[in-house]
């Protein structure tokens, strides 16, 4: 089955110091919330990529039965503000 990315409005973060891992609830431009999985959540590395993809790129769109976030094409050359 092909992964149904859609776009990401805003989001919610949790990070367990306990478990070192987190995880996100993304709600969509639909207005339906979901949490990432896996259920035991992100790496430090994988969680601090995800939040400055999330952060700093519009738009986002999301998959959160993979946790996977995609941004648009952008052209070649250009630089962040």
């Amino acid at each position: 089955m092909p992964l149904m990315y859609k776009l990401i409005d805003s989001y919610q973060a949790a990070w367990d110091s306990s478990r070192s891992g987190g995880h996100f609830w993304f709600i969509y431009y639909d207005g339906t919330r979901h949490r990432t999985q896996p259920a035991y959540g992100l790496d430090a590395d994988n969680f601090r990529t995800m939040i400055d993809i999330l952060r700093n790129e519009k738009p986002v769109f999301g998959e959160h039965t993979t946790a996977t976030v995609m941004t648009e094409p952008e052209e070649p050359g250009e630089e962040e503000t």
